[in-house]
């Protein structure tokens, strides 16, 4: 979500108080502990001092911690330093998870920069907020999903509202292509160009894919939740079809 993880902000205030020792006396009650936890940690591996020493060595700053000295740096200097470094490399963690998770297909193309989403903040209610991140994280209901859990093939989870053994449905397919709901796209998508000047129309379906699941948050949520219950409508009757037809075969 583009949030500082906890463990971050944790270890730039384990520095900030490696600093404050580092600027005591040798004398000092809590820079003789620290000394004390140095020695224990050549013995035992969980220590204070063996976690400074890895937070240290990720910020690129062992040399400090090794002398134990401030080298005339602020606190407030050291703690940035080392938030902005640990932010890049969670960063880079970050979007290494994304690349080797298939799951998050449509997330790795909406996705560019690690900060809050414009959804995340804007006054949405549970449920708009819900469906419109279900649908960027690939965990909205849709074949594609449900085939996951029923071993199917993903090149054979068909649309069944279209019905075509053709057309797999996935995010794209939902939103963009599926014939059924096109008088209700048509509509979404009328609101959605002149609510923000934008002719989808012009677009490829990717592009369209990209522009609905990051901008105007509130009416694409209300777009994909329309065309759900349409979908839950179709299939519904679809599937009454199916018992009728096996009762007349069983006839």
């Amino acid at each position: 979500m583009g949030w500082t993880p906890a463990c971050i902000r944790r270890q730039c205030n384990v520095i900030r108080l490696w600093h404050r020792i580092a600027s005591m006396h040798a004398s000092r009650i809590p820079n003789r502990i620290f000394q004390w936890d140095s020695t224990l940690s050549e013995k035992y591996r969980k220590t204070w001092y063996n976690e400074l020493k890895s937070v240290m060595e990720k910020c690129e700053l062992l040399e400090l911690l090794n002398n134990n000295y401030t080298n005339g740096l602020s606190v407030k200097f050291i703690a940035n330093y080392s938030e902005l470094l640990l932010r890049q490399k969670h960063h880079e963690k970050w979007k290494l998870d994304i690349m080797n998770m298939p799951k998050l297909r449509t997330f790795k193309c909406l996705e560019t920069n690690f900060e809050t989403q414009q959804y995340i903040s804007t006054n949405m209610t549970r449920q708009q907020r819900s469906t419109l991140a279900r649908m960027r994280c690939g965990t909205f209901p849709l074949e594609l999903e449900l085939g996951r859990y029923r071993g199917i093939p993903s090149n054979r989870c068909f649309c069944k509202v279209c019905n075509d053994n053709v057309s797999v449905e996935d995010e794209k397919h939902f939103l963009v292509q599926c014939p059924l709901y096109l008088c209700e796209r048509n509509n979404a998508f009328a609101d959605f160009q002149q609510r923000n000047n934008i002719d989808l129309s012009v677009l490829s379906d990717d592009e369209i894919l990209i522009k609905l699941l990051t901008t105007d948050c509130k009416l694409v949520s209300n777009y994909i939740f329309n065309i759900s219950k349409i979908r839950a409508q179709l299939l519904s009757h679809h599937d009454i079809q199916i018992i009728l037809f096996k009762n007349v075969l069983e006839v």
